[in-house]
């Protein structure tokens, strides 16, 4: 983590969803700052050009898929924290994303609202 607050990129093809998650976080006191990506390749041109603590990805995104950007953040960026969100059920995908390295897996239809406190568990206390 870089300070005591958070710099966060958002990645996902909904702009509903990214809209409902700046609503959470911008409640939020831990948060320094929030980033946009609607697809693999902007997500990587945001990773290239910020210093991130935490990306929370779908796993359907333009390009390449939220796994294989996962697999890119792990392999490049070993710190960063990552937060599957998905409507993705099928446990074979939640198998490998943590095979990856994945630090959590949300199902956005029934734990979006855990999010808030989860990011919190990572801010430092100094």
């Amino acid at each position: 983590m870089h300070s005591n607050c958070l710099n966060i990129l958002l990645v996902d093809d909904s702009q509903l969803v990214i809209e409902r998650l700046f609503e959470i976080l911008t409640e939020l006191e831990c948060i320094k700052s929030i980033k946009e990506a609607n697809s693999y390749q902007q997500a990587l041109a945001v990773l290239s050009t910020s210093q991130l603590d935490v990306v929370l990805m779908d796993i359907k995104i333009p390009g390449k898929n939220g796994i294989e950007l996962l697999s890119y953040i792990k392999k490049n960026y070993p710190g960063i924290v990552t937060v599957m969100l998905t409507n993705q059920v099928n446990p074979s995908y939640q198998t490998l994303c943590k095979a990856i390295g994945c630090d959590h897996y949300i199902d956005k239809s029934t734990e979006f609202e855990s999010i808030a406190g989860l990011l919190e568990s990572y801010v430092p206390v100094y």
